[in-house]
């Protein structure tokens, strides 16, 4: 059969929420994925008998069982899966760590609220101002909305620099893709999705997790190819109609949906787009150790350092910038004692830079930063780091571009979102990253509310 209600690009997040939406509706749905395993910017694999999660931190917006109003509760009763499902584990406690001050939240806000009065007493009306107006602000809506610049938008509620940094450093690096700012919009998104709501994590990590949206999409119907790469999308003047397989096939449609991204997704129809070319990416590490977590010193889920009292959140000059990211401790979610420890960093990488390299020259890079990240991640926890390491592994923007098809390596894509889909062809539609919806459970409801408005609606 090459005929279809809906072709979807991509099974990463956004495509496999699109995919059991639609397959829910009863439309003939066929999800096409270049690579081995669906995922996409979440994934895994294993390695010398390791299993390694790519790309998840954490499970934003988590709310308990029954909590109305919240995306997590949409996102289960679109998909039609039991909240009991995504057997999700919460964050013990995170931080914001900048020189001289820590603030650190849990998934009750009161805690963040705490800090906040302890270090920044005079300040603390303002934040409560400023809550009240994100929780105001509708950034569900898959209207339109012109770039506001978060950093000259705070000033009006928060007049210290130093807490407005603090604010602002988790909510860049888990979505923006503006150089020393975030839109609006999309600060409200994370500032509910972190602050309010929390970090929560599926027991076993993304695999769980993967397996179960599989077997949903399959239960209701859905088609899922893999190891498909697509040479093009066939146009008819301005209408997609369907893709051109690499392998030759074609393959027909009613409606497209890609998550591959807007620049992305225009290559594929062949055409030149003035859009803002991406600039941001990253370098990840991941270490495990033998220990426990709490035997290194590393108690916290997750920590956002910067060890300037400004954020510089932008391409750095050399290869990896080792003055602000992440570390994450996935066996700090949930009650349960850990018997080793997964050590994860994040920093901001010149994409430029890691091309230039020669391959030898990239290896040794790769393993000088595996080193230099973590060594430096326990001198911010003033542990100590183990002699044995039982895997390591590092992901550079060459990495992130070859396995995501991400021009750059760019995580979050470009900075020009289309909150509505539009992809600027008849029957095409984006979803994902670049349509401006953010983390696990943004991604879901990307593909849901795209496949609901551009395919379900009337």
């Amino acid at each position: 059969m090459n005929n279809w209600d809906v072709i979807i690009i991509g099974a990463g997040l956004s495509g496999l929420g699109a995919g059991i939406r639609l397959a829910i509706a009863n439309k003939k749905v066929l999800m096409i994925e270049q690579h081995s395993v669906v995922g996409g910017l979440n994934s895994f694999f294993v390695k010398n008998g390791i299993l390694y999660d790519v790309g998840l931190h954490a499970m934003t917006n988590f709310v308990p069982r029954g909590a109305p109003h919240h995306p997590l509760t949409q996102l289960c009763r679109q998909l039609r899966i039991p909240y009991e499902a995504l057997q999700l584990e919460e964050q013990r406690a995170s931080k914001i760590q900048f020189p001289g001050v820590t603030l650190t939240f849990t998934n009750q806000f009161e805690q963040f609220l705490s800090d906040v009065r302890i270090y920044f007493p005079q300040e603390i009306d303002g934040l409560l101002k400023l809550d009240a107006a994100v929780m105001a602000y509708d950034d569900r809506t898959l209207e339109p909305t012109p770039f506001i610049s978060t950093c000259k938008t705070l000033p009006q509620w928060i007049h210290d620099p130093l807490l407005q940094n603090m604010l602002l450093l988790p909510l860049l690096y888990y979505g923006s893709a503006h150089t020393d700012d975030i839109d609006w919009r999309q600060f409200c998104t994370l500032y509910k999705a972190i602050y309010k709501e929390g970090f929560a994590r599926p027991k076993g990590g993304i695999r769980p997790l993967l397996k179960l949206l599989v077997q949903q999409y399959h239960t209701y119907g859905g088609v899922l190819r893999l190891k498909t790469p697509i040479q093009s999308i066939v146009l008819e003047g301005n209408k997609a109609t369907g893709v051109l397989l690499q392998s030759g096939e074609v393959l027909h449609a009613h409606r497209i949906l890609s998550s591959a991204g807007y620049l992305e997704t225009q290559a594929l129809a062949s055409s030149v787009t003035k859009a803002p070319q991406p600039t941001l990416s990253f370098v990840e590490t991941i270490t495990v150790y033998p220990q426990p977590p709490q035997a290194l010193g590393l108690d916290t889920t997750i920590c956002f350092f910067n060890q300037q009292s400004t954020i510089h959140y932008r391409t750095p000059e050399s290869l990896i910038d080792l003055t602000s990211g992440v570390i994450c401790i996935p066996e700090n979610y949930g009650t349960h004692p850990a018997q080793k420890t997964t050590l994860r960093t994040t920093h901001l990488a010149n994409y430029t830079a890691w091309k230039r390299l020669s391959p030898s020259d990239y290896a040794i890079n790769k393993q000088s930063c595996l080193k230099q990240s973590r060594m430096h991640a326990f001198e911010l926890s003033q542990g100590e780091e183990p002699s044995s390491v039982l895997g390591e592994d590092v992901f550079t923007p060459l990495t992130i571009e070859r396995f995501t098809g991400h021009r750059q390596g760019a995580i979050y894509g470009s900075p020009d979102k289309r909150y509505n889909g539009s992809s600027g062809y008849e029957n095409l539609y984006l979803c994902g990253t670049d349509q401006g919806f953010l983390g696990i459970v943004g991604a879901l409801l990307s593909g849901i509310s795209i496949a609901n408005y551009r395919c379900l609606k009337g």
